[in-house]
C-alpha cells in the first residue's frame, strides 16, 4: 500500500498542499485524470480543490490536463460511494438507476418501517418501561424510547454489525451493567412497596414528633408526605423517586430518625424489579432494533431504494470482490482523501481497501481536529492506521500556519503541546506566518500596524450591584455589551483575502458555543445590546413575511380562505386589525339583506392581483407558484419596508429553498408536488421544529455558531463562550466496546461489540450509591479519558478559528472547561487570571501578554433596537402598459424624404438550397459576425464557426468557411472604409418620445476619430428592387438609431448601414443627410 500521510494543522494550508500533490503527479504524466478519486468533507471544498487544480495546470501551461481533469472523480464520500455502485451494479446487485434515500425521506420511511414492528402491547410495555426508569421524568428531561432505537440501529448498521453481534451486545450490556448493582433479595414487588410506605409513614411520624422545627427536616417531612400519596394512588413508586428519598435532607436533629428509611430506600439496587426493569428495556431495545432493520431493509429493497448507509456498506462488501478489485487496480492511480479524521470506521475501511488497489494514496488531515465522534468518527483508528505505516515523515507535516497572527499561533501552541498527551511537539505546533515584524520569510511584507491591540483578550466581568451574582444570561449580556462597545472602539483586522487593515465589523465577529441553545440564548443577548446575529433558529413559519407569502399562497388554494384574506389585507392591503374586523362585519350584515356581488376583500388592489394569477396558476407546482407569487405581486419590496431587511430576506430565500426541498423530495418518492401538499409540509415541518429561519450572514451581523459548525471556518474575531462547562462523561447511553486493544487493519469493524446502559434515575443519577461505583470504574475511567481528548479536540478547532484576535470571556465562576485543557484534566488551577496582563502560556521561553481588563456591569442591561440598515433597491416595476405608436415622420410619408442612399456589394451571396429557412441561416450567421473576432487564430474561427452551424441544425447546407468569408468581406470593409479605433457589438439603444418607445439592438458600432458608424444586419432577401424597397423602411430606424448614439457618444457625425446577409449588399446612408438631432 503505497500510502502518504500528511498532517495539516489549522490554517496551515491543506489545501495548497493538496493541489501541489494532484498537479504533481498529474504533470508527471504518473497520473490519469480519469484514474484520481478524490474525496472531501463538503461539495464545496470538492469544487474549491478541483477548481485550484485546473488553475495550477493551466499557469503550467497544462491546458490539455486541465481540460481532462473534469474526467477525475472528486467530490464526496457519499458521491463517491454513488458513482462507484452505479458502476459496478450488476457486481453489487442493485440497479443501475438506484435511488438514495435523503435523510429526511429515510426517517418518514424508516417509522413507516417501525409501525409494522410495533404493535400495541410492545408501545404499551416500552412506554411503561420509560415511566418507571424515569426517560419521561419532566420536560426539561424527557428521552424518547423510539430516539434511542432509531440511534442503535444507525449505530448497527453505519458499523456493520452481524446479528449475532447484536445479540451478543444484547447481552453484554446487562451483564456489565448488573455488575454494579446487588445480589436481588427474594421479595415480591407488593412486599417491597408496602414495605417502602411503612418506612416512609413511620419516617414522617419521627421526623414530626423528635422536636426538630429546621426548615430543611419540614421540607423533608412535605416531600415524603407527596411520595407516600403518590404510592397510595400508583401503587408503586419509579426509580428516580426511590432515590429522591436517599437524597432528602434533614437537620442533624433528625438524621437518626431518617436513616431507616434511608438505608431501605438504598437497597432499592437488590430489588428484583429494579433490575428487571433495566434488563427488560436494554433487551427490548436491542430485539426491536434487530426486527425494525429486518423490517426496514425489505420495506426499501421492495421499492428498490438504499440510504446512504445501505450504499457504503454495498460498496465496502463490493471492493471484497476480486473482479472488482482487477479493474479498479488498473484504473484507480490516485486515491486522495481530504479531512481523513473525520470519516466513520466504515469508510475508513472503504478508503483502506481503495487505497490498497491504487498506485498512490494520499490522506491528509488532522487528528487534533477531529470532533465529529457522535458520527462515529475515531481517532484511534486515524493513530492505527498512521503507525501503520510508519509515522508521519516530517516532509509530510505541515509546519506553518497562515491564518493566524504570532500571538494566537504561540497560544495554541503553548496550549496545546501539552494538552494532547503523547502527540509529538512538532505535529501540534506551528510557525507562524503572520508576523509582528515582517521578514523575508513571512506573509506579511510589512509589519503589524501600531494601533493594533494585542491578540489575546481577556475579558472578567464583575458584577456590579448587591446580593448574589446573576447567572449565564448576565454573562451573554456582558460580552454583547463589551463587543458592542469595542466594535465601536474600533479594533482593527486584516480580513482574509484582504491587504489593508481596517476597522473590524460585527460580521467580522464570531462568538463560538457549546450548544444550539446556547447559541439562541447569545444571539438575544446580541439583541439587546443593539448588534444584529447570523443565527439560524426555527420558527420561520411564525414571522411576518412567511406569514404573508404563506397566506397568498392558501388565498390561491382556496379564494373563500377568509383567515388569509384576513392576513393579506393586513400584511399587504394597508389595513389595521380594527379596519379589517369592521369591513368584516359591514359585509357580513350585508350578506344577510342581500347576496353580494363580489366576495369579501376583492375590492383591495391586492386581492386583485392575486386573482387575476388565478388563472396562471392551474397547471404550476407550488414551488412554482411561490415565486410566481414572489414575483409579480413584488412581495420582496413589501417585506423590505418592514426593517431588519437582510433577515427578512433570508427568510423568504429559506422559505423558497424549503419549498425546492419539497419539489426534490416528490420526484424522489415519485408523487406529485401540488400547492396543496407543499402547504403540508410547511405545517409538518413548523409542528417538528424544523422551520430553520435564515441566518441573516452579512457585514452587519454577528455570527453565533457552535464550536462543531465553526470547522473549516475562520474569522478575524473569534470569542470562545461557555469556558464553564462542566466535563461530559456520563457513562449512560451507547458506546462501542473494544475486545482486544490493538487495532486489526485488515478487520477495522470486527471484534467490538456494542454496550447501552439505560440511566434509572433521570436527572437525579449524580450522588447516588450508584453513581459512585460507577465512579471508580475501568468504564468511568476510559469514559473520562476520551470526553476529556473531546474537549481538548474541540477548544483546539476554536482557538484556531481566530485570524486576528482572539477573547476569553470569563467571570467569578472558574472556566473548568479551559482548566481542564491547560492542566492535564484537572479543573482546580485557573488557567486565566483577571490580574494580569500575563497570560499562563509560554513559548519560546517567554510567557505569553494579554490584554486584560476586568469590566464592572448591573443587572439590568435594558436594551435597544439594532440600527436600520439603509437598503439599495431597484425602482418598482411599471407594470403591463400599453404605448401609443411611436411616430417617426409625422410630417410625410417616407419617400419624399431627403436620403442619399449608397448601395454596395461587399460579398458574394450564399448559396442555398431552397428548403431552408431563411431566418434560421440569418441567425447563425449574425450570431457568428457579432461573436467573431479577425485577431484570433483561423482554426478557432472555424471552430466557432462550426458550433453555430451545428446549434441551428444547418451543417449539411452550410460550409463554415462560408461563415468565415462573409464575416471576413464585412469586417474587411469596415477596415477600408473607416479609421477604426474601436467596435462595439449588440450595442442597445432606446428612446422614449411622445409616450411612445424605441429601443433596438446596434449590431456594429465602428467608433472612428470624428465619428460614428453602426451597421444594422438583415436577414431579408429578395432582388435589386425588393431590397432597394425594403431599405427605404429601414430609413426611421436608421434616423432614429444615429439619433440616440450621437447623444450617448456625444457625436454630430453618424453613419448608418443596413447589411443584408444573405445576398452580401450593404446600403450606407451618407453621413451628411444623417445629423444628430435632439432627443426628446
Amino acid at each position: 500500500m503505497n500510502l502518504k500521510i500528511i498532517s495539516a494543522g489549522a490554517g496551515s494550508g491543506k489545501t495548497y498542499r493538496l493541489t501541489q500533490e494532484m498537479t504533481r503527479l498529474m504533470a508527471s504524466g504518473e497520473v490519469r485524470a480519469s484514474g484520481i478519486i478524490a474525496t472531501t468533507f463538503t461539495k464545496k471544498a470538492a469544487a474549491e480543490l478541483q477548481e485550484r487544480v485546473r488553475v495550477r495546470l493551466l499557469e503550467e501551461g497544462r491546458s490539455k490536463e486541465a481540460n481532462e481533469l473534469t474526467n477525475a472523480l472528486i467530490g464526496t464520500v457519499h458521491g463517491l460511494g454513488v458513482k462507484l455502485l452505479k458502476r459496478f451494479a450488476f457486481e453489487a446487485g442493485v440497479s443501475p438507476q438506484v435511488d438514495i434515500l435523503a435523510d429526511d425521506d429515510q426517517q418518514v420511511m424508516f417509522n413507516q418501517s417501525l409501525s409494522m414492528v410495533l404493535n400495541l402491547e410492545k408501545v404499551s410495555e416500552m412506554e411503561r418501561l420509560s415511566n418507571r426508569l424515569g426517560l419521561q421524568k419532566s420536560d426539561r428531561y424527557s428521552t424518547d424510547w423510539r430516539r434511542l432505537l432509531k440511534d442503535l440501529t444507525e449505530i448497527v448498521r453505519t458499523n456493520d454489525f452481524s446479528a449475532a453481534d447484536v445479540e451478543k451486545s444484547k447481552q453484554f450490556s446487562f451483564e456489565s451493567f448488573r455488575a454494579f448493582l446487588d445480589e436481588p433479595i427474594s421479595r415480591s414487588t407488593a412486599a417491597w412497596n408496602q414495605a417502602l410506605l411503612v418506612e416512609m409513614e413511620e419516617a414522617v411520624v419521627r421526623l414530626e414528633n423528635n422536636g426538630d422545627a429546621t426548615k430543611v427536616t419540614a421540607e423533608a417531612v412535605k416531600a415524603l408526605k407527596e411520595l407516600i400519596g403518590e404510592l397510595n394512588v400508583r401503587e408503586e413508586l419509579f426509580w428516580y423517586n426511590w432515590v429522591k428519598i436517599s437524597k432528602l435532607k434533614v437537620g442533624s436533629k433528625s438524621r437518626e430518625d431518617f436513616s431507616p428509611l434511608l438505608e431501605f430506600a438504598n437497597s432499592h439496587l437488590a430489588h428484583q424489579g429494579f433490575q428487571d426493569d433495566v434488563k427488560s428495556f436494554i433487551f427490548n431495545i436491542f430485539d426491536l432494533a434487530t426486527q425494525a432493520i429486518h423490517e426496514f431493509d425489505h420495506y426499501k429493497k421492495s421499492r428498490g431504494l438504499i440510504d446512504y448507509t445501505d450504499m457504503e456498506v454495498l460498496v465496502k462488501r463490493l471492493l471484497d470482490q476480486p473482479l472488482v478489485q482487477e479493474v479498479l487496480s488498473e484504473e484507480l492511480d490516485l486515491l486522495m482523501v481530504d479531512e481523513f479524521q473525520d470519516t466513520s470506521p466504515m469508510q475508513l475501511e472503504i478508503f483502506l481497501k481503495l487505497s490498497r488497489l491504487a498506485k498512490y494514496a494520499i490522506w491528509v488531515g488532522d487528528p487534533k481536529q477531529s470532533i465529529y465522534g457522535f458520527r462515529g468518527a475515531e481517532p484511534a483508528l486515524m493513530e492505527a492506521v498512521i503507525k501503520h505505516t510508519g509515522g508521519l515523515q516530517k516532509d509530510n507535516i505541515l509546519a506553518h500556519s497562515w491564518r493566524s497572527r504570532e500571538d494566537i499561533v504561540y497560544a495554541s501552541n503553548a496550549i496545546f503541546t501539552k494538552a494532547f498527551e503523547g502527540m509529538p511537539a512538532e505535529q501540534v505546533a506551528l510557525l507562524p506566518k503572520r508576523c509582528k515584524l515582517s521578514t523575508p520569510e513571512s506573509s506579511n511584507r510589512q509589519d503589524e500596524p501600531s494601533e493594533a491591540d494585542q491578540a489575546l483578550f481577556h475579558w472578567h466581568f464583575k458584577y456590579d450591584g448587591e446580593g448574589r451574582a446573576p447567572g449565564k444570561e448576565w454573562l451573554n449580556n456582558c460580552i454583547a455589551a463589551t463587543l458592542e462597545q469595542e466594535l465601536s472602539r474600533g479594533l482593527l483586522v486584516l480580513p482574509k483575502g484582504e491587504n489593508d487593515y481596517r476597522k473590524a465589523r460585527p460580521g467580522d465577529v464570531a462568538i463560538l458555543c457549546r450548544s444550539n441553545h446556547d447559541c439562541q440564548d447569545m444571539a438575544e443577548a446580541l439583541h439587546r445590546a443593539g448588534l444584529r446575529a447570523a443565527i439560524s433558529r426555527a420558527g420561520l413559519l411564525s414571522t411576518a413575511e412567511a406569514k404573508l407569502i404563506l397566506a397568498c399562497l392558501k388565498f390561491v388554494l382556496n379564494k373563500y380562505d377568509t383567515l388569509s384574506i384576513a392576513e393579506i389585507l393586513l400584511l399587504a392591503g394597508n389595513m389595521n386589525t380594527e379596519d379589517i374586523i369592521e369591513d368584516r362585519a359591514e359585509f357580513l350584515q350585508k350578506e344577510v339583506v342581500e347576496k353580494p356581488v363580489v366576495k369579501w376583500g376583492e375590492g383591495n388592489d391586492f386581492i386583485k392581483s392575486l386573482n387575476k394569477l388565478r388563472p396562471e396558476v392551474a397547471e404550476l407546482s407550488g414551488t412554482e407558484i411561490l415565486y410566481l407569487l414572489l414575483e409579480e405581486l413584488d412581495l420582496k419590496r413589501i417585506i423590505a419596508t418592514w426593517g431588519n431587511t437582510s433577515q427578512r430576506m433570508a427568510n423568504v430565500d429559506m422559505l423558497c429553498s424549503f419549498a425546492i426541498k419539497y419539489e426534490e423530495t416528490c420526484n424522489r418518492l415519485h408523487s406529485a408536488a401540488s400547492l396543496g401538499g407543499l402547504l403540508l409540509w410547511f405545517n409538518d415541518l413548523e409542528n417538528n421544529g424544523l422551520d430553520t429561519q435564515g441566518s441573516g450572514e452579512n457585514s452587519d451581523a454577528v455570527n453565533v455558531l457552535t464550536y462543531h459548525r465553526s470547522k473549516g471556518l475562520e474569522y478575524p474575531i473569534v470569542v470562545c463562550h461557555n469556558l464553564e462547562n462542566t466535563l461530559r462523561d456520563e457513562v449512560w447511553g451507547f458506546s462501542i466496546v473494544p475486545e482486544r486493544p490493538d487495532i486489526d487493519l485488515g478487520n477495522l469493524l470486527g471484534n467490538r461489540w456494542l454496550r447501552f446502559w439505560v440511566n434509572p434515575y433521570a436527572d437525579l443519577a449524580k450522588n447516588t450509591i450508584l453513581e459512585e461505583r460507577l465512579s471508580t470504574s475501568d468504564v468511568k475511567a476510559k469514559k473520562r479519558k476520551k470526553a476529556l481528548q473531546e474537549e481538548v479536540r474541540l477548544l483546539y478547532v476554536g482557538i484556531t478559528r481566530a485570524r486576528d484576535y482572539l477573547i476569553f470571556p470569563t467571570r467569578q465562576k472558574p472556566t473548568l472547561w479551559l482548566n481542564r485543557v491547560c492542566h492535564n484534566g484537572q479543573e482546580e488551577n485557573p488557567a486565566l487570571n483577571p490580574a494580569s496582563d500575563e497570560s499562563a502560556w509560554e513559548w519560546n521561553g517567554q510567557l505569553l501578554g494579554i490584554a486584560t481588563k476586568t469590566h464592572y456591569f448591573p443587572n439590568d442591561f435594558g436594551s435597544r433596537e439594532p440600527q436600520p440598515k439603509a437598503l439599495s433597491y431597484w425602482a418598482g416595476r411599471a407594470g403591463r402598459r400599453a404605448y401609443p405608436v411611436f411616430e417617426t415622420f409625422p410630417d410625410g410619408p417616407l419617400k419624399h424624404t431627403p436620403y442619399q442612399i449608397e448601395e454596395l456589394l461587399i460579398t458574394s451571396p450564399l448559396k442555398l438550397p431552397e428548403i431552408l429557412e431563411r431566418k434560421t441561416i440569418a441567425k447563425a450567421v449574425t450570431g457568428f459576425i457579432v461573436a467573431d473576432d479577425l485577431g484570433l487564430p483561423i482554426d478557432t474561427r472555424l471552430e466557432m464557426a462550426s458550433g453555430f452551424l451545428k446549434r441551428h441544425e444547418i451543417t449539411p447546407y452550410l460550409d463554415n468557411n462560408a461563415l468565415v468569408m462573409v464575416s471576413n468581406g464585412l469586417h474587411q470593409w469596415l477596415q477600408s472604409n473607416f479609421t477604426v479605433k474601436s467596435i462595439l457589438k449588440r450595442y442597445p439603444v432606446r428612446q422614449v418620445k411622445g409616450g411612445g418607445s424605441f429601443h433596438t439592438f446596434v449590431d456594429i458600432i465602428v467608433e472612428t476619430g470624428d465619428g460614428l458608424n453602426f451597421v444594422l444586419l438583415s436577414d431579408f432577401i429578395g432582388n435589386k428592387k425588393h431590397l432597394q424597397k425594403k431599405v427605404l423602411e429601414y430609413g426611421p430606424v436608421i434616423q432614429h438609431t444615429a439619433d440616440i448614439l450621437g447623444e450617448i457618444f456625444d457625436l454630430s457625425s453618424v453613419t448608418g448601414c443596413v447589411y443584408f446577409l444573405l445576398s452580401g449588399t450593404c446600403f450606407v446612408f451618407k453621413p451628411n443627410q444623417i445629423k444628430k438631432g435632439p432627443i426628446a
